[in-house]
């Protein structure tokens, strides 16, 4: 769901300014009570018109700061903020928080960052129409329709099951190269190792990491050329 928006005293203050990436910069601030511009400036930008700026809470919730809203360093721990190109947000829901997000375009990396859950954890979108799907790290889920998306996070299974042609194998998960995928499922020497991409078979180059998901399939065949 889109929301439109419109455009000194006491110690040094240290704080955490993070982008669209999610990159962390540390700033001192001369001022503990600082707004908007003041943070906006901070992260480069020469106005607070072009950027959202949103403070981070003890909650783990996300609060907008308005240009002339003013924030008090000085309580406990350092303040974080998120200063991005935008000039609306977008709401989901995750874990039960309300979230008002710059950026129209969400993934899973960005929702485990945002409810401070590492890579154990999978990301959930929950359907009304059809089951709740995991998000794939590469999967991107867009904000901008009508209603608000919803995700939650949940420990996710220590194995996966991933097929070689017809035969299920269990495996912890993770990362796998080529190589190491090649040796678990006795590939012949020389044969190429591919993987099932909806209809597509994909071949798979040498040294190239996967990571394993439930229901991945893949199968082998002999090189381009040479016949099996």
């Amino acid at each position: 769901m889109k929301t439109q928006h419109g455009s000194q005293d006491g110690d040094e203050q240290r704080i955490v300014i993070l982008d669209e990436a999610l990159q962390e910069r540390t700033v001192d601030m001369n001022d503990p009570k600082v707004n908007a511009t003041q943070l906006a400036a901070a992260a480069g930008y020469r106005s607070a018109d072009e950027v959202i700026v949103l403070q981070r809470l003890k909650s783990g919730n996300l609060e907008e700061i308005r240009p002339d809203e003013v924030v008090d360093l000085r309580e406990a721990g350092v303040e974080r903020f998120y200063v991005i190109e935008s000039d609306a947000t977008y709401r989901f829901i995750l874990d039960g928080m309300k979230i008002e997000w710059p950026k129209a375009k969400v993934n899973a990396a960005l929702l485990r960052h945002l409810t401070g859950v590492d890579e154990d954890f999978d990301v959930i979108l929950e359907l009304e129409e059809s089951p709740d799907r995991v998000l794939d790290d590469d999967d991107v889920v867009d904000l901008s329709g009508k209603g608000t998306e919803r995700f939650r996070t949940k420990r996710a299974p220590k194995t996966v099951t991933v097929y070689y042609g017809e035969v299920p194998y269990e495996m912890p998960r993770g990362v796998y190269t080529t190589e190491q995928l090649k040796t678990k499922f006795q590939v012949e020497q020389g044969y190429v190792l591919a993987v099932f991409e909806g209809d597509r078979l994909v071949p798979l180059k040498p040294d190239q990491r996967v990571r394993l998901k439930n229901d991945m399939r893949f199968t082998s065949h002999a090189p381009c050329g040479q016949s099996s």
